[in-house]
């Protein structure tokens, strides 16, 4: 899918504008104020609240001032790749995406259409940004851009994935073993599991009102390829998500990817910001499930 989009302003400065990180905040991810975007030598942007990193993209120069390519973290899935060419008026930027038919969740046709009226929006932020004129569009999302969600009132879910240098047992038995998923998951909270199997409850026990908290019910065991779960909602709240975990061999690894559904049960007017809020989140969580996987120190060890 391509989006082409046309700037009153020289190469030098759109260039600049796509990869300087006081830049990019600005016009890409509007919706973070007071956060501060860090670019390493690696190309890797972290956007910070404080003291706190989250991974956010990465920027791939294909040939300075000419081809930029930017992916998604952790996920590094889906490519948007931005040509630019000088003309008489300025700047034409062309838009590429790639990588939607390696995404798990089905409509990848719908997300890589509903990917490209996203970036409709932002190019036309980016152009107002460079112009100095008001975003049109200051509440515009991030998730769509990479494919994150789809998101319509009949079908709304989320997908995130990860690489992860370890074989399928070794990462199923991350996500299924309780005293193996507090570690990353929720370092101070104590999970437990009536049974690994199909009907079985996995849950917080809270001892004051002696009270079952956060069930799940499994109803998908498919070892080592596939766990998924059913909430059981807490009041207030009133909808039911499922969590579906699929691992699949890559590279000598495993991808452990991440679909949750239910979202089309939210609100019209809340559900895109839910969304956002949740697909970084469980970006983060895939972060912390490599790291303690792997070995590494958790990069949120508080946990979520």
């Amino acid at each position: 899918m391509k989006r082409i989009i046309r700037i009153a302003a020289p190469v030098e400065r759109v260039w600049q504008a796509l990869t300087t990180p006081d830049d990019i905040i600005q016009w890409f991810s509007p919706r973070l104020p007071g956060a501060v975007m860090k670019l390493d030598d690696s190309g890797k942007i972290t956007v910070h609240f404080g003291e706190m990193g989250v991974d956010f993209v990465t920027l791939e120069t294909v040939e300075s001032l000419q081809q930029l390519t930017i992916r998604g973290l952790p996920d590094g899935v889906v490519a948007t790749t931005l040509t630019l060419e000088p003309d008489k008026e300025g700047t034409t930027i062309t838009v590429m995406l790639a990588g939607f038919e390696s995404l798990v969740g089905d409509t990848s046709a719908e997300r890589m259409a509903e990917s490209g009226a996203a970036w409709e929006q932002t190019l036309q932020n980016l152009k107002a940004f460079i112009d100095g004129t008001d975003l049109p569009f200051p509440q515009a999302l991030v998730g769509p851009l990479f494919g994150y969600w789809r998101n319509n009132r009949q079908k709304a879910f989320l997908e995130r994935s990860i690489w992860i240098a370890a074989p399928r047992e070794r990462v199923w038995q991350a996500i299924t073993d309780p005293k193996q998923l507090q570690p990353w998951y929720s370092p101070a909270t104590e999970w437990q599991l009536s049974a690994l199997e199909v009907g079985g409850r996995l849950y917080v026990y809270n001892a004051e009102t002696e009270r079952d908290m956060h069930v799940e019910i499994i109803e998908v065991l498919n070892p080592p390829s596939q766990f998924a779960t059913r909430s059981i909602p807490e009041a207030p709240d009133t909808i039911e998500k499922n969590k579906v975990y699929t691992l699949t061999e890559e590279n000598g690894g495993t991808r452990l990817t991440l679909i949750l559904t239910g979202y089309e049960q939210e609100p019209d007017d809340s559900r895109g910001s839910r969304m956002e809020e949740n697909a970084f989140g469980f970006g983060m969580m895939l972060q912390n499930t490599k790291a303690y996987i792997e070995g590494d120190s958790l990069p949120f060890p508080w946990g979520f």
